[in-house]
């Protein structure tokens, strides 16, 4: 196992600022999608499941102090989202276009299962994003608040992750071959 070193974490801190401020600008516009993920899957891609863990903690604690005191409930969405990252990442994740659509779409459907529960029970269905326009379509339908909730994640969350995925693998895309010798998954990024 490769040592940490101030590159990794100053890697750590840019990739929870990226969550931070593309959430913080998608907020802003009232998009019916987050994209606040983008530094948690760069990490856990790049780095490992802990470093995308710890990018999506940093992030959803100080997302609390600057854009919505929910945050923090979204904890363990981050940490299974790193989880999941790091998984795939051995599939060709952000390596090949095909994948990494395939894999966007499964981190999202896994998301939405995993932030419904905090959405039902701790916040009534309501997330303060543009999910909660389909939640209350569902809702309005007869589904049960917890179906209604899962139902317009599942609407919503696979979308968010796609572009999430897309925009991680053009970062990927952009960074010098020679670079990826300083991450702890480097040595995926160079395969053939």
């Amino acid at each position: 196992m490769k040592q940490t070193t101030t590159f990794h974490i100053g890697f750590l801190a840019l990739c929870a600022a990226l969550n931070v401020g593309i959430g913080a600008i998608v907020g802003m516009l009232k998009l019916p999608i987050y994209l606040d993920s983008t530094g948690t899957v760069l990490a856990a891609a790049l780095c490992g499941w802990a470093y995308g863990a710890a990018a999506g903690i940093i992030s959803v604690l100080i997302a609390a102090i600057v854009i919505a005191p929910t945050a923090p409930a979204y904890a363990g969405t981050a940490i299974v989202i790193a989880l999941v990252v790091s998984f795939i990442v051995r599939f060709k994740f952000l390596r090949s276009f095909p994948i990494t659509v395939i894999g966007g779409i499964v981190i999202g459907i896994v998301a939405a299962i995993v932030s419904a529960p905090v959405t039902t029970y701790l916040y009534g269905g309501v997330s303060l994003a543009g999910s909660d326009a389909f939640t209350a379509f569902f809702k309005a339908m007869g589904k049960t608040l917890m179906e209604s909730v899962i139902l317009g994640g599942l609407a919503t969350d696979p979308v968010d992750k796609l572009a999430t995925a897309l925009i991680a693998f053009m970062i990927i895309r952009a960074i010098p071959h020679r670079a990826f010798g300083r991450f702890r998954n480097g040595e995926l990024f160079t395969q053939k």
